[in-house]
């Protein structure tokens, strides 16, 4: 998902005729995709203690519709989309990916497993990248092998058509690089890796690139050893939610990690290490800039949306389940609002369950809630942070959240 950046807000107007276009009896072409339809949001949800999950179809306007509890289960999903179908992707031991239309969005057009017959372990697929139409990335971060697939087939014999090998970057023998996300820039594959070793010590990050006409790494020559960038940030891409994000005005793709932790098994605490932030990649160069540079002031960087050349948000965390909302500056990472120098959050987004950030074709900021009883999503105007909607309800707890059919 490449999140919308606008250069000027959108008026009511603009927005309505935007949606008016997009369900014109003309379509709209996207990377081969044929767009026929306004846009919906597609909601990844968690119950709170995580018994189970499911995906909910939210429309964009008022009084946001929504279908939810579509195809309930397992929690540990995750579901992304492409033109007018949506993908689930099941992990951890479960290793599946189901293809739904947003005309039947809880009836399985098929399902195939994310296996290969001689893996021993969960592939814990975790993301699908697509290229063209037929043509995607399944990463499995449990394996040390990206797949390329074919999305359109309906055979499963026909699904995966070959491998990318990333076991160069694991950090031993008995470990995987840890996949997370990737994007499609220019003809060229970014993947993040995390790279834990067997006692989850995260090692160095990176990200390798790949040539997506001929699936081959790309050298981008910032490391002695190894082809890909390395970061100057651990445990990139954690949330659910958090993407790798590709701004065209600003040519950077951005990388959020929250870092790593130091636990104690005396008192069963976690202690952030701060060695995670904001890095910018320049996808020309494959140049790193550390943006911010995480602390006990910033808290663990979780998530960030991009809404023009000045303003961008991001979600902060202080502790599981204590997490801010705050306006930074995307060239420079500067939060834009402060007191004595320390970072403010948006009104009534501070020290509370922050679970999923995105925003609109008309630049409204959606921001999920986790609440064990009363979960849903929060819409902002992004030209004063004004409340627009003050809560979309939801049976769980919303862990990502996408836009269908955004040009």
């Amino acid at each position: 998902m490449i999140q919308p950046v606008h250069a000027c807000r959108l008026t009511s107007a603009a927005l309505a005729a935007l949606i008016l276009a997009a369900c014109d009896t003309s379509t709209i072409e996207d990377d081969g995709f044929v767009i026929d339809e306004a846009p919906r949001a597609v909601v990844t949800t968690q119950a709170d203690d995580f018994t189970s999950g499911a995906h909910a179809l939210v429309d964009i306007e008022a009084p946001y519709t929504t279908t939810g509890n579509l195809d309930a289960g397992e929690s540990d999903i995750s579901v992304t989309t492409a033109g007018e179908h949506l993908y689930k992707l099941r992990r951890f031991n479960l290793d599946t990916i189901t293809k739904y239309s947003l005309d039947a969005p809880a009836t399985p057009i098929w399902q195939f497993s994310t296996l290969d017959a001689d893996d021993e372990t969960s592939a814990n697929p975790y993301d699908l990248v697509f290229a063209a139409a037929d043509k995607a990335y399944l990463l499995r971060y449990g394996q040390p092998d990206a797949w390329i697939v074919d999305p359109s087939v309906t055979a499963e014999a026909d699904f995966k058509r070959g491998e990318l090998d990333l076991s160069a970057y694991s950090p031993n023998a008995s470990t995987n690089p840890n996949m997370t996300r990737g994007i499609v820039v220019d003809g060229k594959l970014f993947i993040a890796m995390q790279r834990f070793d067997d006692s989850f010590t995260a090692y160095d990050a990176y990200v390798a690139v790949f040539d997506t006409s001929t699936d081959t790494e790309i050298n981008t020559s910032q490391d002695p050893i190894l082809s890909g960038i390395p970061l100057p940030v651990r445990n990139p891409l954690t949330s659910d939610d958090a993407d790798l994000i590709y701004d065209a005005s600003l040519g950077l793709i951005y990388v959020v990690a929250p870092g790593s932790s130091s636990f104690d098994p005396d008192t069963f605490e976690s202690t952030p290490n701060y060695d995670g932030g904001l890095v910018t990649i320049d996808p020309v160069t494959y140049e790193t800039t550390l943006l911010i540079d995480d602390s006990a002031t910033t808290g663990q960087i979780s998530d960030l949306v991009i809404i023009n050349e000045q303003l961008a948000y991001v979600i902060s965390s202080a502790g599981f389940g204590n997490n801010s909302l705050y306006r930074i500056n995307p060239r420079t990472g500067a939060f834009l609002d402060t007191d004595g120098g320390a970072p403010q959050p948006v009104a009534g987004l501070g020290g509370t369950s922050l679970t999923a950030l995105t925003a609109d074709i008309g630049q409204r900021l959606w921001v999920g809630r986790g609440d064990g009883s009363n979960p849903g999503i929060t819409i902002l105007d992004t030209l004063d942070d004004a409340v627009v909607q003050t809560l979309i309800p939801l049976s769980r707890n919303p862990a990502r959240i996408e836009f269908t059919n955004q040009p």
